[in-house]
This record gives structure tokens, C-alpha cells and sequence, in this order.
């Protein structure tokens, strides 16, 4: 089947299995940050010449100084958020020569959807660093069979005709997270085929809640990819212990060209420098922010990119064999920060902390109202444990928390509806 990544490769014009080829052969090259370097200058070469809206910035910079110091140059740009983008859109968005691009949007969880684009470039180094790690870590190879268990957000057109297509090029079974009940009607020859399974966290828990089996069906599969949600230490023990394999969470967000994945040590996401120059920053709540620059999109560069996510780099070598720097402390988004009355900001991840200690939570989710109260939606394995374990987390989280109105309430049973699970709600201001 790896003729259908080679069909997409032409329909597409992307070079995915060229740079998946490419990245298996140096994984263990330790070139450090020379390419970076070499990419960041070629990136803002590109943009002092083509793109309005850096061109006026990098206009009074010599050429010389960018290739010499290009990471110095790179230093001096002002930070952008999807507010300054959307500001000057007409300004950001001109195709470079000879580049082809693709309109892209993000789910919009935040507000409006953001609509963006990026090189065919980008979308090669993209796809082939996610092939890479799952090669790493299950032995997957371009064009074995795998399956996906999400919603919305890892789903490729609203055309279902299209998607199928795809889908079977990739020889991807696809099951739509969406609703998942007791009805929901799966496979076996497909399940048993599979080599990996990748997914949102929730959307697996909720398979594996309705159909036990399901693991025993699948008994090819050497390795479960998770992403798009926070993965809860309880959510990848109850997979891990299911399945009897390893968990590997990836993080990623396509707008910045930021792919991550975890490796065999489980100490942070090694992070795809072929295609994302990351830094940290310490943004207005004190808390390290990531900044990102995609080093493959020149008709719509994001340079100095807030992306909203929280966590910082960590650049020594690992013990996995690795070089590529790790995002570590990654805990979620800037907007999952929860603002108390008295002026603190604490972010969600805090709760973390408390659940992971009882294991019979096996889910959760933060609501705080505008009046600054919070509602913790737990939810309980033994529903006859509920009541205990709501006086005993009201208690922890209120010795942590103090003069602030906290209150438990039991959560709904965990379902994914057309989205990502969002753990976290604050409209505080």
C-alpha cells in the first residue's frame, strides 16, 4: 500500500515519503542546530523579498547580516498572534514563486475559525515527521494499516467521498469519534490488520468503555498514539493497561508547523526541527508560552508565532538517541488559565496534581463563571465512590485554593461530540 502515499505524494505535489526517507537516515545525526540555522536564513531571505508585511521589517537589513547571524535577525521581529494576522491578512498571505500552497483553518475552539495557508513544503515535512515517529516507536511503515479513532479536527474533507479516498490511499480505518455507543459497528478484519492505533484520548476511552474486546481484536497493533486533547496520567494507564502497549502523546499544531511526539523516555515531546524553529517566552500570566516560526511557509509566514500553548524547551541531549530539542511542561493552552478574584492566574493543570492521586477519577473537566467560582466536573469509575471522593477533592483543591468557590459536581458520561474534549473552561475576566 505504499503505492497510495506515492498517488497522494502526486496529487497533492508533496514529497512526503522522499522526507520520511530522509529523516529515518539522520535520526541519529547529531548536526545540532546547523540546518536550523540554514532554514531561518533561507526563510527570512524569502520573506525580506516577497511577503509585504516583512518586507517592511526586514527592509533596512542587510542580506549579508541574515545569512551570517540569521537567528540574531530573527530575535529583533515582534511577536504575532492570530489577532495581528487576521489584522493585516492582505499583507501576510503572497504565494512565493514557484511554491505552491494550501488553505488551512483551525477548529476555531477559541472564536472564529482561523483560516491560514501553508506550503506543499510544509505539508511534506509535516506528514513525514509524523510517519517518522510512528516508524520509531511501532515500526509503522508508509502505507501499513492503521487506525484512527477521532473526531473533527484529524478528519481531511467535509467531502465524505474524498475522505474515504484518502483514507484508503492511506490505508487508514478511519472510526469517527464523534458519538461512539454501544451500537457502534467496527471492523474485525480491519481492527485486526491494524499496526498502531493513533487518536484523540477520549474517543478511545469511550471505545474501549462500550467495546472491551476491542483490544483483542487488534492484536497486530505494537503502539497507541494519542493527540489533540490532554492526555490525564489515568486516561494512558486505563489505555496502556488495556491494550498492554505503550502510550506515545504528540503535539501539534499545524498553523506554526509544530509535530511532536514522545519517545521511549517519556520526558517531553521531541519537537520536528526540519520544519518549526520553537522558542519560550514569559508571557503576561508569568508562565513560559511558546513561540513558533514555520520555517516551511514562505506564502504565509508565521514568524514569532503565539499559538496560545504553554511549555518550555528543554535542548540537552536524551537518553532516547535523539537530538531534537523537547517541549517539556507542556500544559495545554493560554486560554485554559483561570483567573481569581484576587488578581492571581493559575492554569488548569494545577488539578492535575490532585486528580492523579485518585485513580478512581478517570475523568474531569473545569468550568469557571464569570463570577470567578469553579465547578469541577469529576467523573467516577464506582459511581458509589462519588460521594467520598467529591468531599475529599473539595478539600484538596480548596487547601490549594483558598477563598475561592469551588464545587463538585458528578460529570455526564464521557463522549466526544464533533470536537476535541475541552477540559478546561474559564470566562472570567
Amino acid at each position: 500500500m505504499k503505492a497510495g502515499i506515492w498517488l497522494i505524494d502526486k496529487i497533492r505535489g508533496t514529497d512526503i515519503l522522499e522526507k520520511y526517507r530522509f529523516l529515518v537516515n539522520e535520526s541519529g545525526s547529531a548536526n545540532k542546530d546547523f540546518f536550523v540555522k540554514e532554514s531561518l536564513a533561507a526563510l527570512l531571505l524569502a520573506v525580506k523579498r516577497n511577503n509585504p508585511y516583512y518586507g517592511k521589517l526586514l527592509s533596512q537589513t542587510p542580506d549579508e547580516l541574515i545569512k551570517a547571524d540569521p537567528l540574531k535577525v530573527h530575535s529583533t521581529l515582534p511577536l504575532i498572534d492570530k489577532q495581528e494576522i487576521n489584522n493585516h491578512i492582505t499583507e501576510f498571505y503572497k504565494p512565493y514563486p514557484g511554491r505552491k500552497t494550501q488553505q488551512k483553518k483551525t477548529g476555531g475552539s477559541t472564536g472564529s475559525p482561523f483560516y491560514y495557508y501553508v506550503d506543499k513544503e510544509h505539508l511534506s515535512w509535516f506528514w513525514a515527521y509524523i510517519y517518522f515517529y510512528w516508524n520509531r516507536h511501532s515500526g509503522y511503515q508508509p502505507g501499513d494499516p492503521f487506525i484512527t479513532i477521532a473526531g473533527n479536527s484529524l478528519r481531511t474533507s467535509k467531502a465524505a467521498f474524498t475522505e474515504s479516498i484518502y483514507h484508503r490511499l492511506q490505508n487508514n480505518y478511519f472510526i469517527t469519534g464523534d458519538i461512539i455507543d454501544k451500537d457502534i459497528s467496527v471492523d474485525h478484519r480491519k481492527v485486526s490488520e491494524a499496526v498502531m492505533l493513533y487518536g484523540y484520548p477520549s474517543s478511545i476511552i469511550n471505545m474501549l468503555a462500550v467495546k472491551p474486546g476491542f483490544p483483542s481484536l487488534a492484536k497486530k497493533i505494537k503502539a497507541i498514539f494519542t493527540t489533540s486533547e490532554q492526555l490525564l496520567p489515568s486516561v494512558r494507564s486505563a489505555i496502556e493497561e488495556a491494550f498492554g502497549l505503550p502510550v506515545f502523546d504528540m503535539y501539534g499544531a499545524n498553523d506554526g508547523g509544530i509535530l511532536t511526539c514522545e519517545c521511549s523516555e517519556h520526558n517531553g515531546y521531541h519537537l520536528n526541527t526540519r520544519n518549526c524553529y520553537a522558542e519560550t517566552f514569559v508571557n503576561e500570566f508569568g508562565m513560559s508560552e511558546l513561540l513558533l516560526t514555520n520555517l516551511n511557509s514562505y506564502g504565509f509566514p508565521l514568524i514569532r508565532y503565539r499559538v496560545g500553548d504553554l511549555g518550555k524547551l528543554e535542548t540537552e541531549p536524551c537518553n532516547c538517541g535523539l537530538y531534537s530539542p523537547r517541549i517539556t511542561e507542556l500544559k495545554g493552552r493560554t486560554r485554559d488559565v483561570l483567573k481569581l478574584k484576587d488578581g492571581r492566574t493559575i492554569h488548569g493543570s494545577l488539578f492535575n496534581k490532585v486528580f492523579f492521586h485518585h485513580t478512581e477519577i478517570d475523568g474531569y473537566k473545569i468550568l469557571q463563571k464569570e463570577d470567578h467560582s469553579i465547578t469541577l466536573f469529576i467523573h467516577v469509575k464506582d459511581k458509589e465512590k462519588y460521594q467520598n471522593l467529591a468531599i475529599q477533592v473539595k478539600n484538596e483543591i480548596t487547601s490549594l485554593l483558598q477563598n475561592v468557590d469551588i464545587k463538585i459536581e458528578p460529570m455526564l458520561e464521557m463522549n466526544p461530540t464533533n470536537g476535541k474534549f475541552k477540559l478546561i473552561e474559564s470566562h472570567a475576566i
